[in-house]
């Protein structure tokens, strides 16, 4: 379930494994492994990931948000962006 949480901020932040290497020095190859199942996510992996989007650690962690304390989703935050637009609704 982690593994699957971390590749939905990979899609919705439009990040790619070399990406995500230039950004946290975890090699790409690893990523590209994570992705394709041919790994599980490590504890590397998750605090790279959380110290780019802090607002997803619980989410990452437990599945659940927490908007009071300022833990949400990439959905949670994609779903409130459209709340917002005024055709929204």
């Amino acid at each position: 379930m982690i593994r699957e949480r971390l590749i939905s901020i990979w899609d919705k932040e439009k990040l790619s494994a070399p990406k995500l290497e230039k950004l946290t020095g975890i090699d790409r190859s690893s990523w590209y492994h994570l992705r394709n199942g041919k790994r599980r996510a490590n504890e590397q992996d998750i605090e790279a990931i959380v110290q780019m989007f802090p607002q997803y650690a619980f989410w990452i962690a437990s599945g659940q948000v927490a908007p009071e304390i300022g833990q949400t989703s990439p959905d949670y935050d994609e779903a409130n962006r459209n709340l917002n637009q005024p055709n929204a609704g």
